[in-house]
């Protein structure tokens, strides 16, 4: 790298959010990379994990109030062979 580039990449920019997002998806607590601007990466995809979490736990509360269907399967025997 140049004297002039960040010590960082677009691609540890990409990686650094999607660790985030993952961590915060699994449920995982907060915690980030020691570097600023990675760390502010991985934040911005924790938070969006996060939200994508509680947006499905709130979905899934909402289904798990709703009755199941139930069917029952039968099994089709020919005539004459029953």
């Amino acid at each position: 790298m140049s004297p002039l580039s960040p010590p960082w990449t677009l691609h540890q920019l990409e990686i650094a959010y999607r660790l985030g997002y993952l961590e915060a998806v699994l449920g995982r607590p907060a915690r980030s990379p020691t570097h600023e601007v990675l760390a502010a990466s991985w934040e911005a995809g924790w938070q969006d994990g996060a939200e994508r979490r509680r947006n499905w736990q709130i979905q899934h509360a909402a289904l798990s109030t709703t009755p199941y269907l139930t069917a029952q399967l039968r099994r089709a025997v020919p005539e004459g062979q029953a």
